[in-house]
């Protein structure tokens, strides 16, 4: 009996990479930045938990500079830079620490009529992942990335 509710164990716990954030909030993307940065999907945030089935509206490239500063371009599925300038002027970044019992952190990125501006609070533990929630017309929008350091 204790050989089979080992096994049980051992097998349930194999399963959970399977469930893990890997596959991310949008359709994987290919696309290199055009500041250096990391690309990811632009999705409804309503549509995050279809994973790569949730319609891309925009893709998001993330500029991050050693003093904690980061900077988000938006563009169309070309890589052409979208006016973001009728987008609410601050979005919400959640900061996530991928360690076992940190919390996340929230902080702001305004936008400066080129690209979306803040800066990552100190002392948070490496890896996280970052979520942006962007307002577009009334409509919420997120791009994340995950696992950075």
């Amino acid at each position: 009996m204790k050989l089979v509710k080992g096994l049980f164990v051992a097998l349930a716990l194999s399963s959970l990479p399977a469930m893990a954030h890997d596959e991310g909030h949008g359709p994987k993307l290919s696309d290199t930045g055009k500041f250096g940065g990391l690309v990811s999907a632009v999705v409804e945030k309503k549509d995050a938990g279809l994973g790569a089935k949730a319609k891309l509206q925009y893709k998001a490239e993330l500029v991050r500079a050693t003093d904690g500063k980061v900077q988000v371009y938006v563009y169309d599925g070309e890589m052409k830079p979208v006016d973001a300038s009728a987008w609410t002027k601050k979005a919400t970044v959640t900061a996530a620490p991928l360690k076992k019992g940190s919390k996340p952190k929230t902080f702001d990125v305004t936008f400066d009529g080129k690209t979306f501006i803040g800066q990552i609070p100190e002392g948070l533990t490496k890896p996280y992942n970052l979520d942006f929630v962007f307002t577009e017309k009334g409509r919420e929008l997120l791009s994340a990335f995950d696992n950075l350091d």
